[in-house]
């Protein structure tokens, strides 16, 4: 995000959605997806209001943004795509994700992020936004989020499972990385 040097925060946030009626307070999907590395680079630029953090058992989480608790989700899973790796992604993490998304205020500043790469975070992201979009629409919002995205097979699988989506969101990851979105 080199854009991001040049930027104020809430510039950065801009609504994806001019209205959300299926969220419980309106929010509009002011987000951004990174690496832990990018986030800890830039938490004071961009200054989330709140703040999900995925990351493998056992890791840590270096100078991280400073949340309460009601407004840090930590994840801990690995960033590995076989779903019988004992660090693998469960259900529970998707379930987890969309219950916190749920309590997010409509002025809310969203930054979901994960140690090493942004696999899980891309993947994670992709899954929040099929929630109030059709999956091909979410693939192409989260490419406009972040055009190098490499969502993380797996935890697509599980957002696509959570959502009833019947393979309809696992088939857009498959489009990703793409230079260029063709819809």
């Amino acid at each position: 995000m080199a854009l991001a040097a040049q930027t104020t925060g809430s510039e950065l946030y801009r609504p994806v959605l001019g209205s959300n009626a299926r969220h419980p307070s309106g929010w509009p999907i002011r987000v951004i997806v990174s690496s832990q590395t990018e986030a800890r680079h830039n938490r004071h630029l961009w200054a989330p209001t709140h703040l999900v953090s995925i990351r493998a058992p056992a890791s840590r989480l270096l100078s991280m943004i400073e949340l309460p608790p009601e407004r840090h989700l930590e994840l801990y899973f690995g960033d590995t795509t076989d779903p019988d790796a004992p660090d693998a992604a469960r259900a529970e993490a998707i379930e987890a994700t969309f219950g916190f998304i749920d309590t997010l205020p409509e002025d809310a500043h969203l930054l979901v992020h994960c140690l090493r790469g942004s696999g899980r975070s891309t993947a994670l992201t992709l899954g929040i936004l099929a929630r109030y979009m059709a999956p091909e629409e979410a693939a192409a919002t989260l490419h406009t989020l972040r055009p190098e995205a490499k969502p993380n097979r797996h935890v697509v699988g599980l957002c696509d499972a959570a959502l009833g989506l019947k393979g309809r969101l696992a088939k857009q990851a498959l489009r990703f990385p793409a230079k260029v979105w063709k819809g």
